[in-house]
């Protein structure tokens, strides 16, 4: 019994809450094609992300974390339920990884930013949202004919692809605002592309991260920081880990490769 509480306990840091009655009326699917790293352009890291929709309220996420979330819960209730030797053990091998670990809450035009730094997670507002340009441009996606907006976030620009014809005033991440659904993403030099894959009637639960610090971005630019600049230090105090000098140096030198942040 108390290993199978201690399961419980472990596993409510991981899922979310699913007492929430919100249900989305509407999914957007996209694919975002990133790199880690800015100086290497190979190798680039895809996943499909959700948008749920529900009247002035939606939530973007990555449709893989949900995923990886229930695997992970169904391993451990199954650890719990099967001790070997009176001990719980976890094999999280089939787990899938997730890449894009940030999520954004909208509500009412108010968006809640949620990160996740190894094990910290934190919460901020959006305090600086973006002042979009339309531009005389058109195109089609899918069968969706699209105006193009230009903007600026943090230190980056974007060109936004959006149609009208669902007059959905959201997109992926914090990219929203427009007279109609974001289609298509990406900045100058496609270090970061957020392209549509689906869009349709779908029923979920929309259910905030839980277990979260609430913040301002300064704050949280700094944990980052402090995180690219002493990984392994970090790593250990979350975990209690004394790592060798040549693992220091290489989770050190592997944190400072990811400088392709998507703020």
């Amino acid at each position: 019994m108390r290993d199978f509480l201690l399961i419980l306990v472990l596993f409510s840091n991981i899922l979310y809450s699913q007492s929430d009655t919100l249900k989305s009326e509407y999914e957007v699917i996209y694919r975002i094609t990133s790199f880690n790293d800015t100086l290497y352009k190979h190798n680039a890291v895809e996943e499909n992300l959700s948008l749920l929709i529900k009247g002035n309220k939606s939530l973007f996420r990555s449709a893989q974390k949900a995923k990886s979330d229930s695997i992970a819960m169904a391993i451990g209730m199954k650890a719990a339920n099967n001790p070997v030797n009176g001990k719980v053990i976890l094999n999280m091998k089939d787990v899938p990884g997730v890449y894009f670990k940030s999520e954004v809450f909208l509500d009412n035009g108010k968006q809640t930013i949620y990160k996740e730094l190894m094990r910290s997670r934190l919460s901020f507002p959006l305090e600086d949202p973006i002042l979009w340009k339309i531009e005389p441009e058109t195109k089609m996606i899918e069968s969706y004919l699209c105006k193009k907006a230009t903007g600026k976030y943090k230190n980056r620009h974007y060109t936004a692809w959006f149609t009208e014809t669902i007059p959905i005033p959201d997109g992926p991440y914090v990219f929203k605002g427009l007279p109609g659904l974001v289609l298509e993403i990406y900045d100058p030099n496609d270090y970061i592309h957020f392209t549509l894959v689906s869009f349709k009637k779908v029923v979920k639960p929309i259910v905030l991260m839980k277990d979260v610090f609430p913040t301002k971005y300064s704050t949280f630019y700094k944990v980052r920081q402090n995180m690219r600049d002493n990984a392994a230090g970090m790593l250990s105090n979350q975990t209690g880990i004394t790592f060798k000098p040549s693992d220091v140096k290489r989770i050190n030198d592997n944190a400072k490769k990811n400088n392709n942040y998507l703020d």
